[in-house]
């Protein structure tokens, strides 16, 4: 099974998110794990997840998660901020899954 997080800082618009891409993975019949935590967490789960999506208001942190997290580098990325604005679960999952099998 699939393990995806998405971080944040407060919370609220990333759990409606994550709760979209749920949403559209059962659609799609995906079993993958989707959670939601705050940033202070990615210490505690980056080795767990396939993929740590980062909300948009945390885009600025990207490198220095990146720098930090050297071995995981390659699975911390930024939703795009129009997909995550609207709210676009389906697209955010198909983006999520196509950088999973690209990272393979």
């Amino acid at each position: 099974m699939l393990k995806i997080a998405l971080i944040c800082q407060n919370g609220a618009s990333t759990g409606l998110v994550v709760r979209k891409m749920r949403e559209a993975a059962l659609k799609n019949q995906l079993e993958i794990e989707i959670s939601a935590f705050p940033d202070s967490q990615l210490p505690n789960i980056i080795e767990d997840k396939d993929l740590i999506l980062m909300g948009p208001q945390l885009a600025f942190k990207k490198v220095s998660f990146k720098n930090l997290y050297p071995v995981y580098a390659f699975k911390i990325e930024v939703v795009n901020t129009m997909d995550f604005g609207m709210m676009n679960g389906e697209k955010i999952l198909k983006d999520a899954l196509a950088l999973i099998e690209k990272n393979k």
